[in-house]
Formats: structure tokens, C-alpha cells, sequence
């Protein structure tokens, strides 16, 4: 397990150095960003569903620091998350990138699913339940050109151990294909073109922000939720760990 654990950290450092090391000239953003905000900023209508550790207060507040300062300087090229709803995210479901724009369709596949999610988190539950996982900030970036986030990779092999166990479990059950990134998202890039001046002086932003990763934050299982989404600011659980029926 030790091995999984330092090939799965090692990817995650260097997709993060990578990420940081190439200064894109042009800022390109996808097609599909059109579906979560407007071009005026503005968060769309976005239905769904997640799996998500929301993260405690002082953690919180770790991340809340960082999107502060960021918005301080760069407040003209994003759209905010709300820090009440920060959380790091361990396998998406149904919503309109895996399904369709028709929410109908979304709601069957939400309830063709949700009977196998719910069996999933009694078993967590009995597994995991009281249990926490540490990690480890490498730092914020982009990621791509739409989101801008905090990313993370699991402090000790024993916190591997279970967010990869949680993440494998979803998979199986509803697989994206898409390999895992631990992250707490901060905002989404405005539907805007960004000439390079911008993307130097944002680089330059987290480098300086970077400075300062390496801290942890500890997440709790018993807060691991399934949850409904209507936006991106806009999360309801409807059952987690701590509270769905054994």
C-alpha cells in the first residue's frame, strides 16, 4: 500500500508543478464553464449530485485566508464560492455534464443511483465512521482554464488508504474516468478573454501565495455527505455518514 500511496502522491506533485511551471500565453476556457456561470459573473442554475467532507471551521478559515488575498488582487477575473460552502469534493454523480441539460433526465439517473450511494455510506459508516483524514496543501492553481483551487494529497499512507478507498468505491459504482484530484475550489474564471499581462500577474500571485502551502487540514468522515447541488454556491446534504441509517 505504501508503493500505491507514493505513486499516487507523486502524480498529484507533479501535475501540480507541471501546472505551475507552464505559463500559458492564451487562457482558453471550456465551452462547458457556459453551463455553470454567465457572462456577466453571475452562478447559473447547475442540478445535481456530489459526494463531498465538508471542511471544519479552522480549516475552513485556512482556505478563506487564501481566497482573500487572491480575490484582493485578481477580484476582476473571478466569479467567488461562497467560503460557508467550501468542501473537498471525493466523487461527482449525475449532473449536466455527465447526463444532459435536461433535468429530468438528471433526476432519473440521480434516482437510479441513490438507493447504491446510500448502501455505500452504511458501509462507510460502519468502516470509517469517527475516523479523520489529514492532507497536505501543495497549493493553489488553476488547473486548466476554469476553476481555481487549493489542491491536496493525503499527509500519511493511512489517510490515502481511506480517501482512495472512498473515491474507489464511487467509482466503481458510477465511474467518470477521470483521475483523482483533491482540491477545495475557490471560484470560477469570468467568461472573459485574458491577455497575458493578466496570466503573468496571476502566476506571480501564486507563487507568492504558495509560499505558504504546506499546511493541513483534517477532514472528518462523519461529515462526508451526499448532496444535491441547484449552483455552485448551492449544496444540500441528504444524507451523510453520521446520519444515514445503519
Amino acid at each position: 500500500m505504501s508503493d500505491k500511496y507514493q505513486e499516487f502522491t507523486d502524480r498529484l506533485i507533479q501535475s501540480f508543478a507541471n501546472n505551475m511551471r507552464h505559463i500559458p500565453k492564451e487562457w482558453t476556457i471550456s465551452e462547458r464553464l457556459s453551463e455553470k456561470i454567465t457572462m456577466d459573473g453571475e452562478l447559473k442554475p447547475f442540478y445535481g449530485s456530489t459526494s463531498v467532507i465538508a471542511l471544519s471551521e479552522q480549516d475552513g478559515a485556512k482556505c478563506r485566508a487564501i481566497q482573500n488575498e487572491l480575490f484582493a488582487r485578481h477580484a476582476d477575473m473571478f466569479v467567488k464560492l461562497h467560503p460557508e460552502t467550501f468542501h473537498l469534493t471525493i466523487h461527482a454523480f449525475s449532473n449536466p455534464y455527465s447526463v444532459s441539460n435536461d433535468n429530468d433526465e438528471i433526476k432519473r439517473d440521480m434516482a437510479a443511483i441513490e438507493g447504491s450511494i446510500r448502501a455505500e455510506f452504511r458501509e462507510i459508516s460502519e468502516v470509517y465512521k469517527g475516523r479523520t483524514i489529514r492532507m497536505k496543501a501543495l497549493g493553489v492553481s488553476t488547473g486548466g482554464g476554469d476553476v481555481i483551487s487549493i489542491k491536496f494529497c493525503p499527509a500519511a499512507v493511512r489517510d490515502y488508504q481511506i480517501i482512495s478507498d472512498l473515491f474507489d468505491r464511487f467509482e466503481r459504482l458510477y465511474p467518470l474516468n477521470k483521475p483523482y484530484i483533491p482540491h477545495v475550489s475557490l471560484g470560477y474564471f469570468k467568461l472573459k478573454k485574458y491577455d497575458s499581462n493578466e496570466i503573468e500577474s496571476l502566476y506571480d500571485t501564486l507563487i507568492h501565495l504558495n509560499q505558504g502551502a504546506g499546511f493541513e487540514i483534517e477532514l472528518e468522515v462523519n461529515r462526508f455527505a451526499y448532496q444535491h447541488h441547484y449552483h455552485m454556491n448551492d449544496f444540500r446534504d441528504v444524507f451523510r455518514v453520521d446520519s444515514v441509517e445503519v
